[in-house]
């Protein structure tokens, strides 16, 4: 565990930070759900109501929760609704709404793209498809990245692939494409599928307009909600969710996010004074920071 991450419940300056935090952005796979994405499991996977009875606590306190997930609309849709919460994230960032029946409100993000980049009734995932992004990734990069099957359908922002890449590289093969697009790695993966290179765990990865992040999420997020930057935490498990401390007040890393390379090495070249750890894995250590959250604000 690296030194310089202090542990959210010995830390005084986490425990004051979080009294002013009414709203929770959390990632989902790796974090709040168990290996298979069940809520009803502990860390080990095994039954437990440890990280229901911290969603009900929090639910009772009137404290928002948030999914932001690489997850498209129609599963953070219906995620939300059934854990009692009135808004997601969806699409690495791409997709923000307010309300899960049929009133709802939402954002398209378009990242750093002129407003004239897409054709009339195009989304942002038909113009990613149409510059071939995925063919010349697989075409650069030969058994080292594919589609994410079968949950690349249904999409409306980003291309989400599966893949052993190096960001930088892969990104140098988006960079010679038309369209200004950046590529997102979202955390490791539990299957290789087709996949045929073995030297690291497989990773799933968005390709996404360029500028588009789950941190500007929050931000226009948080803009639309009325409330501050030291009004938000956020939780996570992989180098884009560590990237989210630069739009809340508390980011706390749940315990397996320090397997992954990418956070060891975003740690280490962007040193930040508000990431946290938790000491457990997975949804037990969201539970611990439910519980330190819940304390701090006295609800």
């Amino acid at each position: 565990m690296p030194p310089d991450v202090p542990l959210l419940t010995a830390d005084e300056r986490a425990l004051d930070a979080l009294q002013s935090v009414r709203v929770l952005y959390t990632d989902l796979d790796g974090t709040l759900v168990a290996k298979g994405g069940s809520v009803l499991a502990d860390a080990g996977a095994l039954p437990s109501l440890v990280v229901a009875e911290q969603i009900v606590a929090l639910n009772r306190a009137g404290l928002a929760v948030v999914p932001i997930s690489g997850r498209g609309r129609l599963q953070l849709r219906e995620l939300t609704q059934l854990l009692g919460w009135d808004g997601y994230i969806a699409e690495a960032g791409g997709i923000i709404v307010h309300g899960t029946g049929l009133e709802f409100e939402e954002r398209i993000d378009h990242g750093t793209w002129p407003a004239d980049t897409l054709a009339e009734d195009t989304t942002p995932f038909e113009a990613i498809n149409a510059v071939r992004a995925a063919e010349t990734l697989m075409e650069a990069l030969p058994g080292r990245i594919e589609h994410y099957a079968p949950w690349q359908f249904d999409r409306e922002v980003s291309l989400l692939l599966r893949g052993c890449l190096d960001v930088a590289e892969g990104q140098a093969v988006l960079d010679e494409l038309p369209l200004p697009l950046d590529l997102v790695d979202n955390g490791m993966l539990r299957s290789y599928g087709t996949l045929t290179c073995r030297d690291m765990p497989p990773h799933a990865y968005h390709v996404v307009p360029k500028g588009v992040s789950k941190a500007r999420a929050i931000e226009l997020d948080l803009a639309w909600r009325g409330l501050a930057r030291e009004q938000a935490a956020a939780i996570g498990d992989s180098a884009t969710d560590l990237q989210m401390a630069d739009a809340v007040g508390v980011m706390a890393l749940v315990a397996n996010a320090f397997g992954s390379n990418g956070v060891t090495a975003g740690l280490a070249a962007t040193p930040r004074d508000n990431v946290w750890r938790t000491q457990a894995e997975r949804g037990e250590g969201w539970a611990q920071f439910a519980r330190t959250w819940l304390a701090a604000t006295g609800a």
